[in-house]
Order: C-alpha cells, then sequence, then structure tokens
C-alpha cells in the first residue's frame, strides 16, 4: 500500500469530500481506497427503495499514455458511521515504466454523472 497524502476532492455538488487514503499495485491490478464524507445516502440505513443507487466507475491514464478501466470495487458505511470507505480498482496491471497515473472516478446516479480527476504518484510493483 503506497500512501498518496490524502488528498481531498469537493464532490456531487461540493456535499461531500472525497478523500484518497492509498493506492495499491500489483502484477495484475491497482487498487484505489478512498473514503466519502459525510457518507452516501445508499450507505445509510435505512435506505429507500426509491433512491437511485449511485454507482462509482473509474478511468485511468498513466503518464506513458497507457489506458486502464474498471475492474470493480466495493464500499460501504465506515464503522464509525461518519463516512463510506471503499476501494475501487483498475486493469490491466500498470506499466511498470510509469511513474504517475491520473485517476478519473465517475459518479453515476440515474441520468446523471459526474466525473473527477486526481493523480497520484506511483509506488514500485508489488
Amino acid at each position: 500500500m503506497h500512501d498518496v497524502g490524502k488528498q481531498r476532492i469537493e464532490v456531487l455538488d461540493r456535499q461531500y469530500e472525497l478523500t484518497v487514503h492509498s493506492l495499491t499495485r500489483t502484477a495484475e491490478e491497482f487498487t484505489v481506497t478512498y473514503s466519502i464524507t459525510p457518507p452516501l445516502p445508499n450507505d445509510v440505513p435505512p435506505v429507500s427503495p426509491a433512491a437511485p443507487p449511485l454507482f462509482l466507475w473509474l478511468e485511468a491514464t498513466d503518464d506513458l499514455g497507457n489506458h486502464y478501466t474498471d475492474y470493480g470495487g466495493a464500499h460501504g458505511l465506515s464503522t464509525d458511521g461518519l463516512r463510506t470507505q471503499g476501494t475501487i480498482s483498475g486493469q490491466p496491471a500498470v506499466a511498470a515504466e510509469a511513474d504517475r497515473l491520473t485517476v478519473r472516478l465517475v459518479f453515476l446516479q440515474g441520468a446523471s454523472e459526474h466525473g473527477y480527476e486526481f493523480s497520484l504518484p506511483l509506488p514500485d510493483e508489488a
């Protein structure tokens, strides 16, 4: 796990703060660990069946021009109930020669789409 300095980004009409905690790089994929404060509505019980689900999608490009796509993830309410915490992964494995990854996280809810970009230094491959 590589600490990325806890980058903070205001998201979803400035109602939430996305904090990027770390980036893990393996031979098959990379994973971004994040939290969102306050917690996303779909993570706070009781979840209203009328509320459309919120999905997170990842796209990324490294400093060599290689492109990466979403490989899945998971999120849920933190144990203290104050935030959503999660991970999201991308594939294929990041090129060993790459030094930096520009990540675009896209929040999808109903017909609404909001994308946010941030740049992360890459740790050595595990």
